[in-house]
């Protein structure tokens, strides 16, 4: 089911926006996202992308000056790396154990 609506989705951005080697920022700023949220978590995923989204911004505007700028396209993957280091399952995702 979820292929199904992913594919729609993709035949919907495509057809609307066009398809060009641009779409691949798009995509890989929806990975940080999903990381941070939870990949079993839809509401992890939509307060993940605030996160990131409000990080980003402020990052740019008190961190940029004095690494030169540019910190908005690399923050939330050093936010999603801090992330998997002390939280690999995100926000709201479940930790799930199996003994073997």
């Amino acid at each position: 089911m979820a292929g199904v609506v992913a594919l729609v989705a993709g035949m919907i951005w495509g057809s609307k926006l066009g398809v060009q080697f641009s779409l691949t920022t798009v995509a890989l700023r929806a990975l940080p996202v999903v990381i941070l949220g939870g990949l079993t978590s839809v509401p992890g995923a939509i307060i993940g992308g605030l996160i990131i989204g409000v990080g980003e911004k402020l990052s740019e505007v008190f961190l940029g000056p004095y690494v030169g700028g540019g910190i908005e396209i690399w923050f939330a993957y050093v936010l999603a790396l801090v992330f998997l280091m002390f939280r690999p399952q995100g926000l709201f995702g479940e930790k799930i154990i199996d003994r073997v």
